[in-house]
């Protein structure tokens, strides 16, 4: 990895509670986005304690573009609160006077401060001390390689590459994150893994399977006509759709009433993931926004979307929308286009859905038709989903993954299922939820 992303030494460290504030701002936040935040903070305020005695508001508007930036608010401020009480001051200097093991639990005390911001704030301060910093990427990596379970979490990963690497020093960990970092965010990704470029692709389990998958694909010259299949990120969901959710064909998401803005989250995720990188755009008629609430640039930058791509049309009426959404099927450069109807106008009909397939498979843009309280009449979508808000599981950094009870109902080159899905806003793809639960969490709309 250090031929691939070169020598990563830094010989210049931030004190500790720089280190602690801006690993606090920074999770599931772009780095060049939280250190300009954090840039901004300290310009702002003169001192730790200054931020910790200021109004939420005022901190809140400062962190402006950061990821949950109403919850870190409050957290930041609450956890340099707990600092000065309990110590007397704004400085985690004398961690250095701590072994390893201390340090940690020390920092771990502060309510909202997990493992990753504690190593964070040990490794990479000038305290400099022997701790390894797991992040999303960095687990996924350790999961393919095999050197932890599939299922092992961020504790479990980070004891296991402590209890290895003992001839490893300070900066030989913190050498290791970022390569392993790079690795994760350039190589490794998630859903499209580029195994053939990737330096570990000979000790690696995942690149071992995806190069053997890759030579049978390119072997079935019948697949040439395959049509086009986005993974979603949830194995038993994609072995259902047979490789993932199929461009170019109409879907229906139904909202089990009471749960909208479930649906309309859920929604969101499909259209993310077929989308891409291109624009998509969300039909919905007027009166939905005072109904169901209105869609939101934060939520949907929180969601993993870049609201810039995202484009919002307010129509008058249900065929007003359904005209809109056949002209908007002919444009090449939408990747995703949701139309949002609520009850059971009689223009949406077998025929109206008819149309949308046929108008969507010309140009290979993916309708999702998202519906509120409405009969789940006869339609030509390929699949068909009904969906209710679940429990997301607990977390101490924040609150958690938007959580979905889903039910694939109708599938029609395929199986249908039932299954309890989460939604990773970083990596922006379906996984299967967790165990355990904490508080419900609806994404997208305010």
């Amino acid at each position: 990895m250090a031929t691939r992303f070169g020598k990563i030494r830094i010989e210049e460290r931030p004190d500790p509670v720089s280190q602690f504030v801006g690993s606090f701002i920074g999770s599931r936040t772009y780095d060049w986005k939280s250190w300009d935040a954090f840039a901004r903070l300290v310009r702002r305020y003169p001192s730790w304690d200054a931020i910790a005695d200021a109004p939420v508001a005022d901190i809140e508007a400062t962190l402006e573009g950061v990821t949950y930036s109403e919850k870190k608010t409050l957290g930041l401020r609450q956890a340099l609160r707990a600092i000065r009480t309990r110590y007397g001051q704004i400085n985690l200097d004398f961690l250095a006077g701590y072994d390893v093991d201390q340090a940690l639990n020390c920092l771990k005390q502060i309510h909202g401060v997990g493992s990753k911001i504690a190593a964070a704030t040990l490794n990479f301060s000038a305290l400099r001390m022997r701790t390894f910093v797991v992040d999303m990427h960095v687990l996924r990596v350790l999961q393919r390689v095999g050197f932890v379970g599939m299922r092992a979490d961020t504790e479990t990963a980070y004891d296991a590459v402590m209890a290895a690497a003992n001839g490893l020093d300070p900066d030989d960990l913190f050498e290791l994150h970022w390569q392993m970092k790079s690795l994760g965010q350039t190589i490794c990704t998630y859903s499209k893994p580029m195994c053939v470029s990737c330096p570990l692709s000979d000790i690696c389990r995942r690149g071992v399977e995806n190069l053997t998958a890759l030579k049978t694909f390119l072997d079935k010259p019948e697949l040439e006509n395959a049509p086009v299949r986005t993974p979603l990120g949830h194995g038993e969901v994609d072995l259902c759709l047979r490789g993932g959710i199929q461009h170019g064909v109409l879907h229906e998401v139904f909202a089990v009433a009471g749960h909208e803005v479930a649906a309309t989250g859920f929604a969101a995720g499909l259209a993310t993931r077929v989308a891409a990188n291109k624009h998509a755009l969300w039909i919905r008629q007027d009166f939905s926004a005072h109904e169901y609430g209105e869609l939101s640039a934060t939520g949907l930058l929180e969601f993993g979307f870049d609201p810039a791509r995202m484009l919002l049309l307010a129509v008058n009426s249900a065929s007003d929308g359904l005209r809109a959404a056949n002209d908007a099927l002919s444009c090449a450069a939408l990747g995703a286009l949701v139309i949002e109807i609520p009850g059971s106008p009689k223009i949406l009909d077998l025929v109206a859905s008819r149309r949308l397939t046929l108008s969507a498979t010309k140009k290979s843009v993916t309708p999702f038709l998202l519906r509120f309280n409405a009969p789940s009449d006869a339609s030509t979508a390929e699949t068909r989903w009904l969906v209710r808000a679940a429990i997301s599981r607990a977390c101490r950094e924040d609150w958690g993954y938007p959580a979905f009870e889903a039910s694939l109902v109708r599938n029609r080159h395929g199986k249908t299922g039932h299954w309890f899905m989460e939604w990773n806003c970083d990596e922006c793809v379906f996984q299967k939820a967790a165990a355990d639960h904490g508080a419900m969490v609806s994404a997208v709309a305010n």
